[in-house]
This record gives C-alpha cells, sequence and structure tokens, in this order.
C-alpha cells in the first residue's frame, strides 16, 4: 500500500480534529521502554519514516517534530526531508524537552493523546508535572495510531526457552532469593519487574521477540511469597513451564498483570522502575497499594557477571574474534578486486558468525559505512545507499553477533589504499583513546562520568568531540546496550564494580568525509589495594587485530606501542590455533609488532 509519509501525518491531524486533540505524542516504546522493540510498536517510525533507535515525534495541528539525539542527526535530516516535521536535537542548551514544548506551545485545557503502554511512568510524570500549570489533560487511552495503520504487524508470538546453567551459572531460585532479600531490606511487597532483559535473566529463559536481542515481552512479579510471570501463554513450551515451575514461578496471562497486582498486595507496598514500566499499567494500580519507585535491583545483579557467565562471555568473544579475522582476511583479498560492497560486507560477516553453532542473530543491524557514511553513528545500508568499498577512504564496521553463550560488539575501522595526514591524525588520536580508557587504573566507587575523559580528552586536546558515549555494558545472550554501567558525560553514571563488561568505543566522525571509531569489550578487574583504598581496571576481552598500517607513528608513546604489541600477541596466541592456514599467516601479518 502506497500510504507517503505526508497523508499519514494529515490523516493523523484529522483524527485528532475529530476527538478535540491538540497534541498527539508518538513513540516506537513497547510497554517495557525497550531499546529496541518488536514492529507491532514502531509506530513513531510509521508516522514519520525515521527509522533511528531513538527518538519520539508530537504532531499538532500545525506543527510537528521529532526529538531525537546527537547519534542520529544526520540520518533524521535526511529522513525527515519533505515530511514538514522539524528536527529537536534533544540535550543540546536550546532545545526544549517535548514536556516543555508542548506546555509552552498548547493553550490552557488542551487534550494531549498518547498510547499510554508506549510511554514510561517516567516520561508520564515529566509530562503531568510540565502541564499542571496550564491544566493540560493527558490521555493514555487514546491509540489514534491504530485507525489508521491498517497492516500494521502483529504482536510475536516466538516461544520462549531455557537459558542453560552451562551459560547462566546460578539458577532462577537463586536469583529470586537475592530479590526477596532485597525487597526486605526495601520494607515492599512486592517488585514489578518490567525492563525485558531483567525478566529473561532472573527466570533464566530467552525469547524472540525483539530484533537483535533474544527477549520476550513479558512481565514478572516477585512478592514474599509467589514468583508469576506474566506472558502469553501460547509463547511458552511444556519444558520451559516445567522448568520455571521446578523453580518456584508460576505462569500468569499477560493481560491479569495490575489484577493480580492488586489482589496480591492490597494495601501494601509496590517497587517499580519508572523508566521500564509503562504509565498505562501504572494507572490501573489500585490506590490502596503504596508505589515505590525504584532503580531496578535486577538491572544491578545482572551487570555483574558471576564467574560461569565470564567464562562463557570469554569463550564467546573468542569465537567471534575468528569469525572477525576470516572476514579481515576476505576484505583483504577482496576489496582491491572491487568485490566488497557496504551490504556484502554485511552479509559475509553474518555468515562467518554463523558458522558457529551457538549462533542466535545479530546483536544489532550491522553499521557497515564507507567514506561518508561512516560519519553517520547508527548508518544502515540500503539498495539504495550500498557503496562499493574501495581503496580511497574509510570503511568502518561496527557489529556484534548474539550467542548462547554471550553477546559481542565490535567495532573496527579499515583503510585500503593511503590516508591523507589528516585520516591518519584521526585515526591514531582514536587508537590513543582506546589505549588511554584501556589503561586506566582507578580507585573504587569511580563511575563511567568520572573515566570517560580518560578517552574523550585525548580528542578534546585537538578540538574534537564525538556525540555519543565513550561505552554501555553488554549482556549475555541478552541486550548488546546493557545498564547501568556506561561511559559518558552524565553525572548520574554509576559505579564500576568487578565482573561488570563495559566497551570502550571512541570515534572521530567528520560529516561528509568519514568515520573512525575502534571498540573493544572489557571487563572490570581488581587491580590494587594500598593505604590508599581500592583500586579496580580493565582487562580487554575482545579478541580481533586492530588496523595498524593508518597509524602516524610518530604520535605513539613507548607505552602505547607496548599496548597494541602485547594485545595483538594476545590475539594472535589465542586465536591461531583456530585457524585454517592461509587465514593464521594473514593474523600472524596483521598482528606483527609495531618497531620492530
Amino acid at each position: 500500500m502506497n500510504y507517503p509519509i505526508t497523508q499519514r501525518i494529515a490523516d493523523l491531524r484529522r483524527i485528532m480534529l475529530d476527538q478535540k486533540v491538540a497534541a498527539c505524542i508518538i513513540t516506537n516504546n513497547d510497554p517495557h521502554s525497550s531499546e529496541y522493540s518488536a514492529e507491532h510498536w514502531l509506530a513513531r517510525t510509521w508516522i514519520s519514516g525515521f527509522t533511528g533507535a531513538a527518538g519520539n515525534v508530537v504532531v499538532t495541528p500545525g506543527r510537528g517534530g521529532l526529538w531525537t539525539d546527537g547519534r542520529y542527526y544526520i540520518q533524521a535530516e535526511e529522513q525527515l526531508s519533505g515530511t514538514g516535521l522539524s528536527l529537536y536535537k534533544t540535550k543540546e542548551p536550546e532545545t526544549p524537552t517535548i514536556p516543555e514544548w508542548l506546555a509552552d506551545t498548547l493553550p490552557a485545557k488542551s487534550l494531549v493523546a498518547v498510547d499510554g503502554r508506549s510511554i514510561s511512568y517516567a516520561f508520564y510524570q515529566s509530562l503531568v508535572k510540565a502541564f499542571e500549570p496550564k491544566s493540560i489533560r493527558l490521555s493514555l487511552v487514546k491509540d489514534l495510531i491504530a485507525p489508521l495503520w491498517e497492516d500494521r504487524p502483529p504482536r510475536s508470538l516466538a516461544p520462549v526457552f531455557n537459558h542453560d546453567l552451562q551459560y547462566a551459572g546460578i539458577e532462577t531460585r537463586e536469583k529470586i532469593k537475592k530479590v526477596q532479600a532485597w525487597m526486605s531490606e526495601e520494607a515492599v511487597g512486592g517488585l514489578l519487574v518490567s525492563a525485558l532483559d531483567d525478566v529473561m535473566w532472573t527466570l533464566n529463559i530467552r525469547g524472540g521477540d525483539v530484533p537483535y536481542c533474544p527477549v520476550t515481552e513479558a512481565y514478572l512479579l516477585v512478592t514474599e511469597q509467589r514468583s508469576l510471570l506474566f506472558i502469553g501463554r501460547d509463547k511458552v513450551p511444556l519444558a520451559v513451564e516445567d522448568t520455571l515451575m521446578e523453580q518456584g514461578v508460576t505462569i500468569a496471562d499477560e493481560e491479569e498483570v495490575a489484577e493480580l497486582i492488586n489482589q496480591l498486595l492490597e494495601g501494601g507496598r509496590l517497587a517499580f522502575d519508572a523508566n521500564s514500566t509503562d504509565s498505562l499499567m501504572i494507572s490501573r494500580i489500585s490506590q490502596s497499594i503504596e508505589l515505590r519507585e525504584v532503580s531496578s535491583p535486577v538491572a544491578e545483579m545482572k551487570a555483574v557477571k558471576n564467574s560461569t557467565e565470564m567464562a562463557s562471555l570469554e569463550k564467546t568473544l573468542c569465537m567471534d574474534g575468528v569469525a572477525m579475522v576470516k572476514f579481515m582476511c576476505w576484505l583483504d583479498n577482496q576489496v582491491p578486486i572491487g568485490q566488497v560492497s557496504e551490504l556484502s560486507a554485511e552479509a559475509q560477516l553474518r555468515a562467518y558468525r554463523k558458522q558457529n553453532p551457538q549462533y542466535i542473530s545479530d546483536s544489532f543491524r550491522t553499521i557497515a559505512g564507507f567514506a561518508e557514511h561512516g560519519a553517520k553513528m547508527h548508518y544502515a545500508a540500503s539498495q539504495e545507499s550500498d557503496a562499493v568499498v574501495d581503496k580511497s577512504h574509510f570503511f568502518l564496521v561496527d557489529s556484534g553477533g548474539q550467542y548462547l553463550g554471550g553477546t559481542t560488539d565490535i567495532t573496527r575501522t579499515f583503510h585500503f589504499g593511503t590516508p591523507t595526514p589528516k585520516q591518519r591524525k584521526d585515526y591514531t588520536l582514536v587508537l590513543k583513546a582506546v589505549i588511554r580508557l584501556s589503561r586506566t587504573k582507578f580507585l573504587k566507587g569511580s563511575t563511567g562520568a568520572n573515566l570517560d575523559i580518560m578517552a574523550r580528552g585525548v580528542l578534546w586536546e585537538h578540538g574534537i568531540d564525538y556525540k555519543c558515549g565513550t561505552g554501555h555494558g553488554v549482556g549475555l545472550c541478552l541486550n548488546v546496550h546493557e545498564g547501568p554501567q556506561y561511559f559518558s558525560q552524565n553525572p548520574k553514571e554509576v559505579a564500576l564494580k568487578p565482573g561488570m563488561v563495559i566497551t570502550n568505543e571512541p570515534g572521530v566522525y567528520r560529516e561528509g568525509e568519514y568515520g573512525i571509531r575502534i571498540e573493544n569489550m572489557m571487563k572490570v578487574v581488581e587491580a590494587d589495594e594500598n593505604e590508599f583504598g581500592v583500586f579496580y581496571g580493565f582487562e580487554t576481552i575482545t579478541l580481533a587485530p586492530i588496523a595498524t598500517q593508518m597509524l602516524e607513528m610518530p604520535m605513539l608513546n613507548k607505552e602505547e606501542i607496548d599496548w597494541i604489541n602485547a594485545y595483538h600477541r594476545r590475539v594472535r596466541n589465542v586465536l591461531s590455533p583456530l585457524l585454517e592456514v592461509p587465514q593464521k599467516a594473514w593474523l600472524d601479518q596483521a598482528t606483527r609488532s609495531l618497531g620492530a
């Protein structure tokens, strides 16, 4: 059906006029505020054409706009062209938030509509607070997109499966005991777990509802006496239900969440994370129940990998490294003869990962960006944009895999010709930033915000910045972007602890020219303890060569050269026995010592 974006917006405005709605908020959120949502929930993409992972749309009778962050500015400007929607750059000082913009724009006593399932309770509260001075009303039950989106994809019925203890390390009943101990300390009668990766991790199950993330749409309620999984019953095979029952977990229908909370916790206290629980759900909780907003305790438990999980992840990264070496060898052979495009590179890398029997899917859409496409932080090649990779520019490849044993995320940037002096300088600065953060030792209690400067500062010294964080947590056969740990400028970042895994990925992005990013996964480890306190450090656990022929060697000091050589020795020693002769020979050459 040919249904232009401009016509969709016009038809939405017609419905708004009929229902006396002054503004409509449209998101891509499922009821769990997942980073990636199943296709059924991608209403913002449908109404605007913008395909980025982050951003919300507001439509009024005469205006409309998309709010998104710096990772997507270039992409948003291109995809919004001709739609009549304006781009609002979030986190820029001059940009109002959606609640601020609506409160300033709308007349008093206006009506704002939103599908309450698609906004978190935290966002709902910010809207209510902003609207109060002008008595602006907010309806959570007006899904104005539903009557227009006739070919909307149905909700997924993909089955869940057990995630074996050889990967998980700890049984579900033990995890629930930890949750109940936390509840006792916090004096709450129940915890509603809404974030899908938190639910999956606690119950040692995985699913297939969401692209790139092996999760299923579900809620978990833990009380002092019971644990209930709310899920579509058709998605639970008998073997999974039996395992859950053995662990003390009861299956209930997804539609019964509010009803059973009201029954089980009447007059009690319910804890929930306002950032991952939808506002419509909370609106249905009885007023006799005291609501307690908390940061999900499961998120912190999950972030610190147990010994089994860490061993499984490191084994997975080893096998992912084998796929990367095969891919890099293939690039070196095929690019010079003009046989590689962005899409063919993406497909070839996926084919190498699929050779691992534990492979489930990619962990996100591969970013294979040649030349100026690499400057778009979340570029995704299409048939229309697919560029042939040659010797003239940088080729940035950011990719990852979902395996039963772990989740991977790696970026390497290549150049198959002769880089310019500016390109060499930029590439060398990025690697220097990676090394500086990798080698950092830090005091216990330090946060990702404290340490972000260790990488970003290398680029700041040269007047360069990147409009994103420096790193993020990574799940275990779960979300590739996992909190609560991040490297960023946000002062709210949490303290890093041994057992946490986090990426290290500074970059340089020159719009219209090229992008450079180098990314490794690292684990937080204990480093030292003395009279000044406990110190932690990082150990790089990604195993794949880093291209060195683009380096401006005089810019590197001895410690940096030693780090590169030591890293490459480890890559070579671990991966060589797993490779065939031609690829092993290629790896020997790719990891040869610098300065020898």
